[in-house]
């Protein structure tokens, strides 16, 4: 702790010193690990003369935080700026067989200082721990903002992929985090993202680094890698195991052998998923976890099946109702309001399947029962006079 105090001490003096230091972005490559998949962002501060060579890191957090999950998922889990002796940080990625890039920046002596107030601003203990938001607040945007502030000239010229695209390409050897992932993102994901927003992800903050401008000049002077790691490219065999593959298969079973306890796990699972995507919805503070159309179809309803399941009762507005549910999930995806992960359309012929044979139980010819005026009507409500 003493040397961080001093190494605070010796930067607070550089603004007013003709020693100046080099400021540089380290890009460090995803990981294993969930919460590395898509790589990390940090600050290097180097100066010889002075022996200072120090990380600013912005993706600090405890995990032995308690209801550590449950704080994550309410978006009440606080990161926290710390800083890290650069040899051991390059030491730590490295082990985790991960490459780390250094761009230095091209900076006048003004735009260093600013940079280096900001940031010993940001650790003093009342300022350095912030809510993580994927989207808006995180390693990178941080980083990004601050930049921002010095000066750095960044493009907001709309892309066409969305950041639920940008997202997924990262999750391409890790399909089932996909699917989750999907699953848990709100459809305010699917908007388009533009050259700003989308460094909200290492890489593109690292690739728009390189393509910016500070007051004129560009603001990369060079780039460089850290490190060496091994070359452990992963067996795509990983990727025959998909959700695709697993929820055709489970189709597949479906379609030839359906008793009822597989019928009533798989309302379970899809009612109770439901249950705490609503819940997210309504009470977590992430952004990205609101208006999640995933509800529609995987929706909680569904527990209401299970004593009806296990009594061989059906229920006509509750079948149809969810029936209409997974039309309206087509519709949804087809105009790309939300976009779905690929893998729930098994998923969805399953549940299609599970509310025909209620329907089946009630007899077709008691649907004339079912009063459509008010389905339509809600879902298209007439104009108001």
């Amino acid at each position: 702790m003493k040397i961080i105090l001093v190494f605070i001490f010796s930067l607070s003096q550089l603004g007013y010193s003709q020693c100046l230091p080099e400021i540089s972005i380290l890009t460090c490559s995803p990981g294993d690990k969930v919460y590395s998949v898509f790589g990390h962002s940090a600050i290097r501060i180097t100066n010889k003369e002075r022996s200072i060579d120090y990380v600013y890191n912005f993706g600090m957090f405890d995990f032995d935080t308690p209801n550590f999950t449950l704080k994550f998922v309410k978006g009440k889990l606080s990161y926290y700026l710390g800083i890290q002796n650069t040899a051991n940080f390059i030491q730590l990625y490295t082990n985790e067989n991960r490459l780390v890039l250094e761009q230095k920046l091209n900076l006048t002596k003004e735009e260093k200082s600013k940079i280096i107030t900001n940031l010993n601003y940001l650790y003093q203990p009342e300022n350095r721990y912030y809510l993580y938001s994927f989207l808006e607040k995180n390693c990178s945007t941080e980083i990004r903002d601050l930049l921002s502030e010095a000066g750095t000239n960044f493009s907001n010229q709309e892309i066409e992929e969305s950041n639920r695209e940008l997202i997924n390409s990262h999750l391409k050897r890790n399909l089932w985090l996909r699917f989750g992932t999907n699953l848990m993102l709100g459809k305010s994901l699917d908007k388009k993202s533009d050259n700003y927003q989308r460094m909200f992800l290492p890489f593109y903050l690292k690739e728009e680094i390189a393509n910016s401008y500070i007051n004129g000049k560009p603001l990369v002077k060079s780039e460089q890698v850290l490190n060496s790691i091994e070359n452990n490219k992963k067996n795509d065999l990983v990727n025959w195991f998909s959700p695709l593959l697993i929820f055709s298969l489970l189709l597949l079973i479906f379609l030839l052998w359906s008793p009822k306890p597989v019928e009533l796990i798989i309302c379970l699972l899809t009612g109770g998923i439901g249950l705490v995507l609503s819940l997210m919805w309504l009470f977590s503070e992430h952004p990205e976890v609101k208006n999640n159309l995933n509800v529609i179809w995987c929706n909680p309803l569904y527990l209401i099946y299970i004593p009806l399941v296990i009594k061989n009762r059906s229920h006509i507005i509750l079948a149809s109702a969810l029936f209409i549910t997974l039309i309206s999930t087509i519709f949804i995806w087809i105009f790309n309001v939300q976009s779905f992960d690929i893998a729930v359309i098994p998923i969805l012929i399953i549940l299609g399947i599970i509310n025909f044979k209620q329907l089946n139980r009630i007899g077709f010819s008691n649907l004339h029962k079912l009063p459509y005026k008010m389905i339509i009507n809600f879902l298209i409500p007439s104009p108001s006079s």
